[in-house]
């Protein structure tokens, strides 16, 4: 699942995971992700920080809460840069599990399935 509140960004970023063999759903509202992550259990959720409704991290903290998408692997998308966001860790306990900047590029994409794949996990 994609949770992005600007749609050119969001659809280039579904078209990348689409092309990986991703079923993808795209939100782009806190409330709308979480209303999606109830009936579409997604594995992987990449959530924008700021969207217009709520922080990316509380909808973060409710998908932990949400039985379809409490395993899910979470990665927290901004314009911010990698060392920006590196004190965000901190406040997130468990609901990240990681970090990236923007833009979603095919090799950031590819490097995060890579490394799904080596935990042995089936998407």
């Amino acid at each position: 699942m994609l949770i992005e509140d600007h749609g050119p960004l969001a659809e280039a970023t579904a078209e990348f995971m689409r092309n990986k063999g991703l079923d993808v759903r795209i939100a782009s509202t806190g409330r709308e992700a979480l209303e999606t992550a109830a009936v579409f259990h997604p594995e992987i959720v990449l959530s924008d920080l700021m969207l217009p409704d709520m922080s990316g991290l509380d909808v973060a903290r409710a998908l932990r809460a949400t039985p379809g998408a409490k395993d899910a692997l979470i990665a927290m998308i901004s314009a911010m840069t990698e060392s920006d966001l590196g004190p965000l860790t901190g406040q997130v306990g468990s609901a990240v599990n990681l970090f990236l900047s923007k833009p979603i590029t095919e090799e950031k994409l590819d490097t995060l399935l890579s490394g799904l794949k080596s935990q042995g996990k089936k998407f």
